[in-house]
């Protein structure tokens, strides 16, 4: 019984330090860096809710400009380190070049997977619980075990 103590603050440390990694996919921030004349991660995959940030690394100047209109940074100069930004909201893939560059091959595309019909975008649009909670409660049950069995060596 003295021990039980002990093996709820060690469950309790081992979900602190894994709980972050639990359904940390979603809404993530990925940045593309443009270099002169090529994006570092011209085609990328992200999950919907992902914002993707085009930064200014070149010497040369840059845009990041979505074909379908959705964002432009504008003509950003070379050593500006300036960026834009832009929010996926939406499933499906989404080409774009940079202005000055695009018959050089400066172009890419972000794909976005997921969406409305995901079982996670229902519940949470409903109330309902994220499938992050029931990989929570596995990772806390799986490490009182190992506390336990930790516990029992020792003794």
């Amino acid at each position: 019984m003295k021990k039980l103590p002990l093996l709820i603050i060690l469950s309790l440390v081992i979900a602190l330090v894994f709980a972050p990694s639990v359904g940390a996919q979603q809404g993530e921030g990925v940045t593309v860096m443009m270099e002169d004349n090529y994006f570092d991660q011209a085609d990328i995959t992200v999950p919907v809710g992902t914002t993707v940030t085009w930064v200014q690394a070149g010497d040369n100047p840059h845009t990041s400009t979505s074909y379908d209109g959705l964002w432009d940074s504008g003509l950003i100069q070379g050593g500006a380190e300036g960026s834009v930004s832009y929010t996926f909201e939406e499933p499906g893939t989404y080409s774009y070049f940079c202005g000055p560059h695009e018959d050089q091959g400066m172009v890419g595309s972000v794909t976005v997977t997921g969406g409305t019909d995901a079982p996670e975008q229902e519940l949470a649009e409903t109330g309902g619980p994220s499938l992050a909670m029931p990989a929570m409660l596995l990772l806390l049950a799986g490490s009182g075990l190992l506390g336990w069995a930790v516990l029992r060596r020792i003794s």
